[in-house]
Parts: structure tokens; C-alpha cells; sequence
């Protein structure tokens, strides 16, 4: 549910300079890779057209290689997060990314510590505190475990809160390479269709 408030907040955003989705394109969460094949198989089932927009670990994940192998889905209808981190490198898979990783990540982690402002009190994170590493959500929650901090009981945090208090705080303006990034992913989405 994260991706999907990204997606349509940076959908609109880059629509302004001219490459949002288009209105036709419905985005449908499918709540991880394991349910991806039972989604693929329905909607593939009633002839729609399907593209997958995912998290990369750094590594091509065998259920996504599958769905090629099964030819559920062209092999240019895979993308995923890294292939538009780099905007000197786009459709390259350049490191590990998340959705999140298309922001910059000091403006991430502001948004971060906005939204778990109430648990981190005055310990609010700083990016050079921050565990090493390629993906900005899992620095986070290994920083988070490193320091004891508790934002919710279960450790680490819940992404969604902080999707729902970037759309609820939206900037005037995003970066301009922000903007470059999703725009680049909605113009090859845009051309699957």
C-alpha cells in the first residue's frame, strides 16, 4: 500500500512535466512476491495487459524468473526499483533499491522522522547515523535495532505510516532528479501499454 500512495503522488507530480501514468494504467498492490503468481494468473486469465513494478535485493528472484519461464509475463514487463535510482543509468539495475530509494534520502528520512516524530522524541534520525547500505529502509531499520529505538512493538517500522504522512505533508516541489525518476518508470510503464 506504501508504493501505491508513491506512485499516484509522483504520478501526478511528474504529469506536470509531462509523463505521468497513463489514466488508463491501474496500479493493483499485490502485498509481496509470494501472492504475485495467484494475481498474475487471474488478471493475465482476463486478457489485461500487466506490468510488475517491484523492490530489487540485488539479486533476480526466482518467482519473477518463473513467471518469464511460464511466459505469464514478457520479460520487458519485469521492472524494478533499481533499473530508475540512478538517473545517469536508467533501466540499469545499478543496487539493491526500494520504492523509497527514488527519493533522496535525506528528504526520506525527514519524512521519517516526521511521521514517528511522537516515538523518537528528540532522537529524531540523522542520515549520517544511519547504518551503511544501498536500500534507505533497511538502513533505518537496522539503525533503529542498533539503538534500541522502538517505534512500534513488533521492531522496525511501518512503511505505509510514513507513505500516509507524505501525502497528508506533501512538498510544494520535488527534486528534480525525483521527479526524472518516476517520470522515466511511467514512461516505460507507459509504453508496455
Amino acid at each position: 500500500p506504501a508504493d501505491l500512495i508513491y506512485l499516484k503522488m509522483m504520478s501526478a507530480a511528474a504529469e506536470a512535466m509531462g509523463e505521468g501514468l497513463r489514466d488508463e494504467v491501474t496500479i493493483v498492490p499485490v502485498g509481496g512476491l509470494d501472492k504475485l503468481t495467484t494475481f498474475i494468473a487471474l488478471l493475465g486469465a482476463s486478457g489485461l495487459k500487466l506490468a510488475v513494478f517491484h523492490d530489487y535485493r540485488g539479486a533476480p528472484d526466482q518467482k519473477l524468473g518463473e513467471l518469464v519461464r511460464q511466459r505469464l509475463l514478457p520479460p520487458k514487463a519485469l521492472l524494478n526499483a533499481a533499473q530508475f535510482r540512478d538517473v545517469t543509468k536508467l533501466g540499469q539495475r545499478t543496487e539493491p533499491s526500494d520504492t523509497e530509494d527514488l527519493f533522496d534520502p535525506d528528504w526520506y528520512l525527514q519524512q521519517f522522522n516526521g511521521a514517528y516524530a511522537k516515538e523518537l522524541g528528540k532522537k529524531a534520525l540523522k542520515t549520517a547515523d544511519l547504518a551503511a547500505g544501498d536500500r534507505i529502509v533497511d538502513r533505518i531499520k537496522r539503525t533503529l535495532s542498533a539503538n534500541k529505538s522502538e517505534v512500534r512493538p513488533s521492531g522496525g517500522f511501518n512503511h505505509y505510516r510514513v507513505a500516509s504522512y507524505i501525502a497528508s505533508n506533501p512538498p510544494p516541489a520535488f527534486a528534480a532528479d525525483v521527479i526524472n525518476r518516476f517520470a522515466a518508470l511511467f514512461k516505460e510503464v507507459n509504453s508496455l501499454f
